[in-house]
């Protein structure tokens, strides 16, 4: 009985110091790099479900690390041309008693998901040019290959 109580503690501390460790790369990791800000899912029912965390942009892909989560994958990756802006609104009273750096809110959608992003205005300003800049999803890609033997052939005399 004595021994089972050992090996559950063991498991236990081993436990505890995978779970600091992970919160403590995430955490030094993502804090020097990147934006705060804060997102939630849409429809929402209240202020309660915004998520505080980090967002990180690269190359094409924006990605979403939640505040309070260890693992250390992003939570929540978009892509650039699935990205599309709805609006933007001001906070209301109760956003901004636990949002005093934001300035407004912006709607977006990417994929079948809405989302809201809320953070400072540098913030918002980041994610409007990311996804503005964005090239259209129309846009042809060019056949190298065939505007090649196009501009190298010669005329019919």
């Amino acid at each position: 009985m004595d021994a089972l109580f050992t090996v559950i503690f063991w498991l236990l501390v081993i436990a505890c110091v995978t779970l600091g460790l992970l919160a403590a790369f995430r955490f030094f990791r993502l804090r020097s790099r990147g934006t705060s800000v804060l997102l939630r899912k849409m429809p929402a029912k209240d202020s309660h479900s915004w998520r505080h965390g980090m967002l990180r942009y690269i190359g094409e892909s924006v990605k979403f690390y939640k505040l309070r989560s260890v693992w250390p994958t992003a939570d929540l990756v978009l892509d650039r041309l699935d990205v599309e802006l709805l609006g933007n609104r001001k906070l209301d009273d109760d956003e901004a008693s636990f949002m005093p750096e934001a300035t407004e809110v912006l709607h977006f959608r990417a994929g079948e998901r809405e989302y809201e992003f809320a953070s400072d205005q540098h913030g918002i300003l980041a994610l409007t040019a990311w996804i503005e800049s964005a090239p259209s999803r129309r846009q042809e890609k060019r056949d190298f290959e065939r505007l090649r033997s196009r501009a190298t052939r010669y005329p019919k005399q």
